[in-house]
């Protein structure tokens, strides 16, 4: 019995298409996952793992420019660290040739339902190298000069998720400073728990700011410049 394909076929038909029109140069997808095996090691579980990579691999059927990398989290966790991924399955996305440092954009679960929206518009976003955001926030941007890891909370299903995810991963592409994961929230309930998670999307910056709902681009902006510009001239934004 054929696989069952996880993107429809006339998706795949729309999202050739789109990556045909809008790709120029090459995008690097590194999946962090584990070797199949027939014994479950306790806290090693990864039910959406064999999931997540055959999106992968149908995503990279779909372009020559998307570059699929499969990692084994265990076996090569120092790779792992390195790109700062923290548990599986796991998804870092960069141009084709950069170093760990700059997988600074990452999806924590399968990127599927309206997340996989938002996985397709940072594959554009890094191939063209045009950001999504605007003029002014790209330049308060350049003020972060503390670290910055963001965190937003999502599931598949929900409408309003995708916005605080691509404004994240967007910034995370604008500064070096920054790191932005996008988590989906149901295959990770312990993390759910520790942040006390009632609602989606949720944001977590820096662990100490901590809000629940939609997001605007200044919002979002606001808290980023909160917690990551230190010094007198820093212009911080208030709001």
């Amino acid at each position: 019995m054929a696989q069952q394909t996880l993107i429809a076929d006339r998706d795949k038909v729309q999202l050739k298409r789109t990556f045909r029109k809008d790709l120029k140069a090459d995008v690097a997808l590194k999946f962090f996952t584990q070797k199949p095996s027939v014994v479950t090691v306790p806290g090693r579980e990864c039910p959406y793992c064999l999931q997540t990579q055959q999106l992968m691999d149908e995503l990279a059927s779909l372009s020559p420019k998307l570059r699929v990398e499969t990692v084994d989290f265990y076996q090569e966790s120092q790779t792992a660290f390195d790109h700062g991924i923290s548990r599986i399955p796991a998804v870092a996305i960069s141009g084709a040739g950069a170093s760990p440092g700059e997988f600074r954009v990452r999806f924590y679960g399968i990127p599927m339902g309206y997340e996989l929206a938002t996985l397709v518009e940072d594959i554009k976003t890094i191939s063209r190298g045009v950001s999504p955001l605007s003029t002014a926030s790209r330049r308060k941007l350049r003020q972060v000069n503390q670290p910055v890891h963001i965190q937003i909370f999502v599931t598949p299903a929900d409408a309003t998720c995708p916005v605080p995810a691509r404004l994240a991963h967007a910034m995370a592409l604008e500064s070096p400073n920054i790191s932005a994961d996008v988590v989906e929230i149901q295959e990770f309930p312990a993390l759910a728990q520790n942040y006390r998670i009632r609602t989606v999307p949720f944001t977590v910056i820096n662990e100490h700011i901590r809000f629940a709902g939609a997001v605007t681009e200044t919002q979002l902006l606001d808290k980023v410049i909160q917690a990551g510009v230190r010094g007198e001239s820093s212009g911080r934004s208030t709001g």
